[in-house]
């Protein structure tokens, strides 16, 4: 039998969502215990939490179905039904796609039209507790996901790391860069002054090591 392609696709999707979730969740946690809490930074990785967790949802629930090759569709719709207590506490949150579209992904516009990130209007977890609530019901699902296709898992990674390019990094020539900053910063200094504006443009200039 072929290798189910589209199923290790979906998989690997959602392998890599649950990941990206679970260091959030550390990261986020050692974020407000720390000695000096920065809730700030740990408000953005909420949002890449938050980011990531649609992102799995709309695969488990739409495309892992969709894609997966007929002789897998059974035991996705099961594990679908299993799992369904999980995400219907989920949805009780039931703005997080609009929030992500709105908010997090895009800048602040719904339809065009300015919105603020008020709580008070989207239903998304609020507080760090629902935000860790949240991580920890995606990575529910995934335990379960992982009880039932082990092999495929399995199979997904050892599919993609032989798939994906792995090629050295791209050499960039940096040579110019300090040079370019400047020219740069010449032009926007030229057309600010045309403009008659008082001030200016301060760049970096870089070191580089051998």
């Amino acid at each position: 039998m072929a290798e189910p392609i589209k199923l290790y696709e979906s998989l690997f999707i959602l392998y890599k969502c649950n990941l990206n979730i679970s260091n959030l969740l550390k990261l986020i946690v050692d974020k407000i215990h720390q000695e000096n809490a920065n809730e700030e930074e740990a408000m953005l990785l909420a949002q890449y939490l938050q980011m990531e967790s649609v992102s799995f949802l709309v695969e488990f629930k739409e495309n892992l179905y969709q894609y997966s090759e007929n002789d897998f569709k059974q035991r996705v719709g099961d594990i679908q039904k299993i799992t369904k207590p999980i995400v219907n506490r989920i949805n009780k949150w039931k703005d997080l796609n609009k929030y992500r579209n709105n908010i997090i992904a895009h800048p602040w516009r719904d339809s065009g039209k300015f919105v603020v990130p008020d709580s008070q209007k989207y239903s998304v977890p609020s507080s760090w507790l629902e935000i860790t609530v949240l991580g920890h019901y995606i990575k529910y699902i995934w335990a379960m996901i992982r009880a039932e296709f082990n092999n495929e898992i399995i199979g997904s990674l050892n599919y993609i790391s032989k798939t994906y390019p792995n090629n050295d990094p791209v050499k960039v020539d940096f040579s110019n860069l300090n040079k370019d900053q400047v020219n740069m910063a010449i032009e926007v200094d030229s057309i600010r002054k045309e403009l008659g504006r008082n001030y200016y443009l301060k760049v970096m200039q870089f070191e580089f090591s051998e």
